[in-house]
């Protein structure tokens, strides 16, 4: 494949976990001269900036390019309050990921948020598909259901009553075990997503009580664009330092493990 593809991300205050991600964006095996990275800075007052800065001085030269911005819009901080939410952040990181896909000229852009952790082939394994739409699947239970992550994955149907609930089934809760290519036809998916061209220039992120990504997708498909999940595509949603240092830990000692 020769296609181009912007790797694309608000960031903010993601010193914690900034060096991990990066690390599994290099690790990607895709030709790097057809990667460009966006990293949008946005109101954060930690080491991000001087990382990324870093991270460019040293790589910039083997990659399509990479652009780091600053944005600052004075939002508060996300702390998955959903009055803050309703308020601010949902409209905050609309405005975020639009200013990202103004600036992207690529046949495809990939949002991977910066506490994602992906797998070296999930460029490969999503374009493949051939869809204007398609993600990779994640699970985001690891705080409120940490027994049962998989009870809130990032992909959703649309019920009867207009209203966005998690895909739960066999294939999403043994995700780690599937082996070929697994697509399913969804109505909200996000986080870990590769879009077309001709859906992140004519398609926008807005305001919805479920989140921009619900916005997102309902345009997607008034506009006839097919939405797509791909469940073998897994991808690891750390969402905080704790569940971090848990993975990198449970990470070294399979490591080890193999390696007697």
């Amino acid at each position: 494949m020769n296609q181009t593809v912007t790797i694309a991300t608000p960031v903010r205050n993601r010193e914690w976990i900034l060096d991990e991600y990066l690390k599994s964006l290099l690790n990607l095996n895709y030709p790097t001269n057809l990667i460009e990275f966006i990293f949008v800075i946005n109101d954060s007052n930690d080491a991000s900036l001087e990382i990324l800065y870093n991270f460019k001085k040293i790589y910039g030269h083997i990659y399509r390019n990479i652009r780091i911005e600053i944005y600052n819009r004075n939002a508060p901080v996300d702390k998955r309050d959903l009055n803050i939410r309703n308020n601010f952040i949902y409209t905050h990181l609309s405005k975020l990921r639009n200013y990202i896909m103004s600036k992207v000229k690529t046949d495809y852009l990939m949002f991977v948020d910066t506490d994602i952790l992906v797998q070296p082939d999930i460029i490969n394994n999503l374009l493949k598909h051939n869809k204007d739409i398609v993600s990779g699947l994640i699970w985001n239970g690891y705080v409120v259901r940490p027994e049962k992550p998989y009870l809130y994955p990032n992909i959703m149907k649309l019920n009867s009553k207009g209203y966005f609930e998690h895909i739960v089934n066999n294939q999403v809760k043994n995700a780690l075990l599937l082996s070929s290519p697994t697509l399913m036809e969804v109505d909200l998916t996000g986080a870990v997503i590769l879009l077309s061209r001709k859906v992140y220039k004519s398609v926008k992120y807005g305001f919805h009580p479920q989140g921009e990504d619900a916005y997102f997708c309902k345009m997607a498909q008034d506009k006839g664009f097919e939405l797509f999940c791909d469940l073998s595509v897994f991808s690891n949603h750390i969402m905080s330092p704790e569940y971090l240092r848990e993975f990198l830990n449970e990470t070294k000692n399979n490591t080890l493990s193999t390696h007697p």
